[in-house]
């Protein structure tokens, strides 16, 4: 999350985004273990080794991704697919001259990861401060217009650049979050 209690002093005003639901992720990360899974089988099949450690701990994958549907089912909520892609990058380490696909399933662990926290935004005098993957920062004197209304918070930068997004939290007074912003941005 963007702000810990330490934080928390550093932004006047902390807004929590919409986020969109991740089912995009889930399919993602499903179809990259899935065709590991069918690339581990070929693949020693290929090699006519199917005796091999890869062939049998391949057949790993299935098992915990029907364990990961079984489970969302079960208990109906949210889940990541953080250890169907944690096994995949793993048996990616046995097949020789591919073992760096192994860093790329990190990678998506991290991004499945990230993707799933709600986006928040830190406004302060200084600057504002969007909670991604890679944290970004702007100045004020990069905005023409920030505006929360209706619970939909518009930034709109000098580079005409729009970013416009529902909060779905926000424990402040809209007049005041925009009487704040454009005194940020008068100042600039």
């Amino acid at each position: 999350m963007l702000m810990s209690k330490k934080n928390i002093e550093l932004f006047q005003y902390i807004l929590i985004l919409k986020k969109e639901k991740p089912e995009n992720i889930n399919y993602i990360s499903f179809l990259l273990c899935f065709i590991s899974w069918i690339f581990f089988l070929y693949y020693t099949y290929a090699r006519g080794s199917f005796s091999s450690v890869l062939f049998w701990t391949s057949w790993l994958i299935p098992v915990v991704l029907l364990w990961m549907i079984r489970v969302k089912k079960k208990i109906n909520k949210a889940i990541t697919y953080k250890h169907p892609l944690f096994v995949t990058g793993c048996l990616w380490l046995l097949v020789p001259g591919l073992r760096w696909i192994a860093l790329l399933f990190i990678l998506f662990i991290l991004f499945d990861h990230q993707s799933r926290h709600p986006l928040e935004i830190g406004v302060s005098d200084e600057k504002i401060v969007i909670n991604t993957f890679f944290r970004k920062r702007y100045e004020w004197n990069a905005f023409s217009n920030v505006v929360l209304k209706d619970g939909l918070l518009t930034l709109d930068f000098k580079n005409n650049k729009v970013l416009q997004r529902e909060i779905i939290r926000h424990d402040v007074s809209e007049t005041e979050f925009n009487d704040f912003c454009r005194e940020q941005i008068n100042l600039r």
